[in-house]
């Protein structure tokens, strides 16, 4: 969906405050904020990293941060390359392994200048090469370590949680219950978490779709442990089963996160 139309769709839903936090780039915060303004939705400038930390793959969501910042610019467009780079690489593995894969079809299910695993698995999803996009996150695929895997460069957590602070933002651990694609719920170790506090890290994602209500129990006793505000979203990309505003951040969360980037993270 369009981040305009994000925003409207947002509207329709009686969502007051939607943060839209994409892949690796910013791209689409103005377009949404401005349709935002005019239907009554306020939109929170945000990204999502994708960091490694102890060699397993962690996401960090950036709240209010400031889009024009340079160095986050400059991070972006590194990234941007990076990710291109390794989606050539994948597609020449699986045309090696016998799939008729094509960076067009690729960038057909982008529909931007962010190319990431997940566009590669709805390629492959639209071949009729796997059932669905999770299928593709396997050993015969694209999953960690497959036969068409890749790994790219990434930032470290800490790097990540210092970027999203030197853009004017606060950083928030996404979906922590979960590991990333491959849908197993098991709650980050108390050790990462301590470490990523140390490091600046001022949220964690509690109510998220994928978290079921013992993950949603533990993640709240380790947020106030570590003195981290619990937020809450519903990860939305589309997709039916994962409703916009079905979960949500509370008013109280909303402004302690708002409170702590205006004091600078």
């Amino acid at each position: 969906m369009e981040p305009a139309e994000l925003a409207r769709h947002a509207a329709e839903r009686g969502v007051d405050v939607v943060a839209v936090t994409d892949h690796d780039t910013v791209g689409g915060v103005a377009s949404a904020a401005s349709v935002g303004a005019q239907v009554g939705v306020e939109v929170v400038a945000g990204i999502e990293l994708s960091t490694r930390h102890d060699g397993r793959e962690l996401h960090v969501l950036g709240y209010f941060v400031d889009t024009g910042n340079d160095r986050l610019r400059s991070a972006i467009e590194r990234m941007r390359k990076q990710r291109l780079q390794r989606a050539r690489a994948i597609v020449d593995l699986l045309q090696e392994l016998g799939y008729s894969i094509t960076m067009a079809d690729i960038e057909a299910q982008a529909g931007g200048d962010v190319i990431a695993r997940p566009h590669i698995a709805r390629a492959l999803v639209a071949h009729g090469y796997v059932g669905s996009v999770r299928g593709a996150f396997t050993e015969e695929f694209i999953g960690d370590g497959g036969r068409a895997f890749v790994a790219r460069e990434a930032l470290t957590s800490a790097e990540s949680i210092e970027l999203i602070r030197s853009a004017g933002g606060v950083a928030v651990l996404a979906h922590p219950g979960v590991s990333h694609h491959e849908g197993e719920t098991s709650v980050l170790e108390d050790r990462i978490v301590s470490e990523l506090a140390q490091a600046g890290l001022a949220g964690l994602e509690v109510d998220h779709p994928d978290h079921p209500p013992l993950i949603r129990d533990r993640l709240r006793v380790i947020a106030d442990e570590y003195g981290l505000v619990t937020t809450g979203g519903s990860d939305w990309h589309g997709l039916p089963e994962h409703t916009l505003g079905g979960w949500t951040t509370s008013e109280e969360s909303f402004r302690r996160l708002r409170a702590l980037a205006t004091a600078g993270g």
